[in-house]
């Protein structure tokens, strides 16, 4: 991808899980934009990615399960931007599959702490550093963008983990937005839900004998992978379209 000149509007934009799937696309379309990017991710992989992106853009491993590492990556931000305007939080595990009687309770708990701890974390992270940073008269909104999955809204057999982790996160973003409006905080947080998409992750359930759940969440509405446009200002809240 050709380097893209950051635009005299453009925002710094945290993006975990920005290495692949839908992280990977959302980065794409916001540094086409001329959006600023910070990518945030497990593997060397999202060094690869922010390189190819262009040169004014970011990547740094981490850990979302482990808020020292999540501290450590937005200390990292600190000194190196001085803050940001917006996360993308797109990381996330599908976790064990199988009847809960089987499962491991071990790896129950780390999908939990994946996938409703690290967007904790990450908001909790993102909320300090802006009003730490963040200029008292500036009229734009600071952004916090999560994603729901299957499960969110609906019983999802044989993968219990993910889809408890990730009704989890629905109440959790809900109860976020309340918060910030109720302490008059300008940061607005939103929870998406993408519907299936051809990624990784929906080849594993595929793969975990999961026919039967991708049917279902194809049948509420499936989604290519495609690039989502943010509709909406800085100084309102973000839908996706």
């Amino acid at each position: 991808m050709s380097a893209v000149s950051i635009s005299p509007h453009s925002r710094r934009v945290l993006i975990t899980g920005g290495s692949r799937g839908i992280g990977l696309e959302v980065a794409r379309d916001l540094a086409h934009s001329g959006h600023q990017l910070w990518l945030a991710a497990t593997t060397e992989k999202v060094r690869e990615i922010a390189t190819q992106l262009g040169p004014a853009h970011r990547a740094s491993r981490v850990d979302i399960a482990d808020s020292n590492s999540v501290a450590s990556l937005f200390a990292e931000i600190r000194r190196e931007w001085q803050g940001l305007d917006a996360v993308v939080h797109s990381a996330a595990e599908l976790g064990q599959a199988g009847n809960f009687w089987h499962l491991d309770p071990d790896k129950f708990v780390h999908t939990l702490r994946v996938n409703s701890g690290g967007p904790f974390f990450i908001a909790k992270a993102f909320v300090q550093l802006w009003l730490d940073t963040a200029p008292k008269s500036s009229s734009n909104r600071g952004k916090i963008v999560l994603f729901a999955g299957g499960g969110a809204g609906y019983g999802y057999p044989q993968f219990l983990p993910y889809g408890t982790s990730k009704a989890a996160a629905v109440r959790m973003c809900e109860t976020m937005s309340m918060e910030l409006d109720a302490a008059k905080i300008p940061i607005d947080v939103n929870i998406i839900a993408p519907g299936a998409n051809e990624t990784s992750m929906l080849a594993a359930v595929r793969a975990a004998g999961g026919g039967s759940t991708v049917r279902r969440s194809l049948s509420h509405g499936h989604t290519p992978l495609v690039r989502r446009r943010w509709v909406g200002s800085w100084n309102s809240p973000w839908t996706a379209a």
